[in-house]
């Protein structure tokens, strides 16, 4: 049966785009306030799943990324790495459970390390035929060494869509 643009329903949904990854940054609200919606719409047309992840990126000097998941700054001290992927997880859920359409589901991932190399290696471990992420206005640092969201459109070996 056709569906409202012509093209055949079941088409539609042999697309190939069924797993579908999102990372977000739990510092920066604007990485999922759209990303989300679009993933969970694209994944409910195409009968799809989407996993949503965050990487709490190695910790520079003097801002500890507890504090920025929050919103805070604050200083360091001793960190116990499980414990911020951990506490990142929780509010990676947290942020999914508020977008979360009624009746679906999704996964979620947290992980320590270099942004970019994470998504990267999520999407291969999980098989990820789409990736939804949201772009970043650059910084003069993001010149220099290459925002993430232009490594991961790079690098990665299925189709990935920037949403401004």
């Amino acid at each position: 049966m056709a569906g409202p643009n012509g093209v055949d329903d079941k088409e539609n949904t042999m697309s190939g785009e069924n797993k579908i990854l999102v990372p977000i940054d739990l510092a920066h609200e604007s990485s999922w306030r759209k990303t989300l919606p679009e993933a969970f719409d694209r994944a409910s047309r195409q009968g799809g799943t989407v996993t949503v992840m965050t990487v709490v990126p190695d910790i520079m000097a003097g801002l500890d990324w507890r504090y920025a998941i929050r919103g805070e700054t604050g200083g360091s001290e001793d960190l116990d790495r499980r414990k911020l992927v951990a506490d990142a997880d929780e509010r990676l859920r947290q942020v999914v459970a508020e977008y979360l359409p009624p009746g679906m589901e999704a996964d979620t991932i947290a992980r320590h390390g270099a942004v970019y190399e994470e998504i990267l290696n999520v999407a291969e471990e999980i098989g990820t035929d789409f990736i939804i992420m949201a772009a970043n206005r650059p910084s003069l640092s993001d010149y220099l060494l290459g925002p993430n969201t232009a490594r991961v459109v790079r690098h990665a070996r299925c189709s990935v869509s920037v949403i401004r």
